[in-house]
């Protein structure tokens, strides 16, 4: 007798991906032959099938089934599944995801002492890529309680279903009272198929236990799953619809206020609906499915999972698009949106109650409009006596209610606020590209610098890029994220005149080297001209610790079709540094060393925004992309221009960025100029000018 038993519908996984579930499966500290596993692999080419028998030939516990059909959803293998489970418990999990190691374990173990029908645990997640939205939950419940049991006449629905609750996949549910009830999946309901069953669950459950603390489950999350694949042909997207219709009737029936769930259904409808390609009749049929549902929508009250702007914004966007098939483009709050409505109205919430926010009455902005024709531009002569007031006097909440973390310095000296929200997507963007790679960073970083009487530190922000990766972001959860050719400490020890070498040499004596990065190719190419003016000496001093790998490195030099780069590094697979506009001629000179090892200028990056990143390697196109910063342009050849926002830019016109961000600048007029390329509904193409 199995202790319990789990279900995976198996659908063209990629191989690495099951072989993690497949591991984290192996790891279940409640032993895997305790574990009944039935995987159905449902539409698969035709290699899935006999590859899992063979992989799990050995294996008693293992059951592999097969599943061909016209429905293309995870609800019919996993129905399939449950007809064959002899365990007591029953989990979901997918293919590309996996649990963490006590998850089955401490699941049964609670379920049990509770005498719960269903079980929940919180889920962790990882994203394929960061442009990807992040549908994971969180919660209302108390999170500084273990165990939260609830019967049937006590259930907190307004705890219950708030926000992304309907996961199947992190939960743990009594067979008995999946058969007593018949609770398999809806065949009528083909998209997000989990909020349904799971609605559905709770409500039948006498008793239902959540563990708030307890995190059992690694979602992954991928371009190609279909909450995320806004581009879907009309006969899905009339699934989607009609699924939604079903879900908001049969919940309701059962007594659940599916005002949340709908809301939230009817974002991710509206976001569909914009992302295909529909004629007027195809938007009107869709339109004329859920304008009846539509009508019955009400604002959601902000809270810790809905912000104010989501609240307001997801409210209104379904109504003027969706409400609207002849012409959805025309939605005021659709044209505000995709000109950085939710991040300016996030700043501006957030700074209301500042100086700056009482003088240009921060509270009274509902729209672009507004908050252009209430805040002026400025530029950093409007800024510095406050900022003044802040680092000699130590003064607080003039421009943000965050503390100012750091200055950052640019190149003609200026102080820049940084908050820890101002910084944040730097990091994030920093660590993506560092992420699983064997990095040479080069970087210099050097001790802190002076600090302010506000308690700031004042220092570049390739500084305190490296600095905030290695406390925050180097070891996730105990596990490195990347490898360094230098020794992590070095970065925070050694002085700036010794930097350079100290990064020559560890980076010489690295054999293993697969990505250089750095701020921008300046870095890059002075790392080349320094090898290059001492190549004998730090051959010398390598010869003392590795005599194999001075020889290596000596050869490298010597004349050869490679060029150098190749020669020392053979692993070397790319270069990410920003080396467009004021760099190219940087670049230029690197490419003496690097020849035609992929080229990525990563990330634009300004003092006072994150603005873009490069769309390829190699090309010296960049996109725009969602951020925490508001931005508008102001052309650059009229000087009695007003600014435009993204939708209203030109393709071949020059404009200088004007920026509103989390660290307190409002409207303010940077030096960096763009000439925009190509406008896209969510993004424009723009080079550095």
């Amino acid at each position: 007798m199995y202790k319990v038993s789990v279900v995976t519908p198996f659908h063209n996984v990629d191989m690495g991906m099951f072989e993690k579930c497949a591991e984290s499966m192996r790891s279940q500290t409640i032993g895997f032959e305790n574990i009944e596993w039935i995987i159905v692999v449902h539409n698969c080419q035709p290699h899935y099938f006999p590859l899992l028998t063979e992989m799990f030939k050995n294996d008693k516990n293992v059951f592999v089934k097969e599943l061909n059909n016209d429905i293309h959803s995870p609800a019919s293998p996993r129905n399939h599944g449950m007809k064959f489970v002899t365990g007591p418990y029953l989990g979901f999990l997918d293919g590309d995801d996996s649990y963490t190691p006590e998850c089955l374990e401490v699941a049964c173990r609670e379920i049990i002492e509770t005498q719960s029908q269903v079980l929940t645990f919180r889920r962790e997640y990882e994203l394929e890529k960061e442009s990807l939205h992040p549908h994971t939950e969180t919660v209302l419940w108390n999170q500084t309680e273990w165990r939260i049991v609830m019967d049937r006449k006590d259930f907190q629905q307004e705890k219950m279903f708030a926000g992304l609750w309907p996961f199947s996949t992190s939960r743990l549910f009594d067979m008995d009272f999946l058969r007593k009830n018949n609770l398999y999946f809806s065949p009528d309901v083909l998209w997000v198929e989990d909020v349904w069953h799971t609605g559905m669950c709770l409500m039948k459950a006498d008793r239902v236990c959540y563990l708030p603390q307890f995190i059992g489950y690694h979602y992954f999350i991928n371009g190609g799953s279909i909450i995320q694949d806004k581009k879907k042909p009309m006969e899905e997207l009339i699934e989607c619809f009609k699924s939604a219709c079903i879900i908001i009737d049969d919940l309701t029936k059962i007594g659940i206020d599916t005002t949340d769930t709908a809301t939230t259904m009817f974002a991710l409808l509206t976001s569909y609906y914009l992302g295909s390609d529909l004629t007027v009749e195809q938007r009107r049929t869709l339109s004329d499915i859920i304008r009846p549902y539509l009508q019955k929508a009400v604002k959601l009250t902000p809270s810790k999972i809905h912000s104010p702007e989501e609240c307001y914004l997801n409210y209104r966007l379904p109504q003027e698009v969706l409400g609207n098939p002849d012409n959805p483009w025309a939605s005021p709050m659709l044209n505000d949106a995709l000109n950085g409505w939710s991040a300016m109205m996030k700043i501006l919430h957030s700074n209301a109650s500042t100086d700056y926010g009482r003088r240009f009455h921060f509270d009274q902005i509902e729209t672009l409009a507004d908050y252009q024709r209430l805040v002026p531009m400025s530029n950093y002569e409007n800024y510095k006596r406050l900022l003044n007031l802040q680092t000699n006097i130590g003064e607080s909440g003039i421009l943000t209610t965050a503390p100012t973390r750091q200055y950052l310095v640019n190149t003609i000296g200026q102080f820049i606020p940084s908050t820890d929200k101002h910084l944040l997507p730097y990091m994030e963007g920093f660590a993506t590209t560092l992420k699983r790679h064997h990095n040479l960073l080069v970087a210099i970083v050097g001790p802190r610098k002076q600090q302010t009487n506000d308690g700031c530190t004042v220092e570049t922000l390739e500084s305190q890029m490296v600095k905030k990766y290695m406390w925050y972001y180097h070891y996730a959860r105990g596990k490195k994220r990347a490898d360094f050719s230098m020794p992590d400490d070095l970065f925070f020890k050694t002085e700036p005149r010794e930097e350079m070498h100290t990064i020559c040499y560890y980076a010489l004596l690295d054999r293993d080297i697969d990505q250089i990065v750095a701020i921008d190719t300046r870095r890059v190419a002075d790392m080349f001209d320094y090898i290059m003016a001492h190549r004998d000496q730090l051959i010398d001093i390598i010869r003392k610790t590795d005599a194999q790998r001075a020889d290596e490195v000596a050869k490298a030099f010597l004349p050869d079709e490679k060029p150098l780069a190749q020669a020392l590094w053979p692993k070397l697979k790319r270069i990410v540094a920003f080396g467009a506009g004021e760099c190219y001629e940087a670049t230029t000179h690197m490419k003496q060393f690097t020849g035609q090892t992929p080229h990525n200028h990563g990330y634009y990056f300004t003092e006072e925004t994150i603005y873009g990143r490069a769309v390829a390697d190699d090309s010296d196109l960049f996109e725009t992309f969602a951020s925490d910063s508001f931005l508008e342009y102001l052309p650059l050849e009229d000087p009695n221009a007003e600014t435009v926002l993204s939708t209203d830019t030109k393709p071949g016109t020059p404009y200088q960025l004007v920026v509103t961000n989390h660290a307190g600048l409002y409207r303010y007029v940077t030096d960096h100029v763009v000439c925009i390329q190509e406008v896209q509904i969510d993004k424009l193409l723009f080079t550095i000018y």
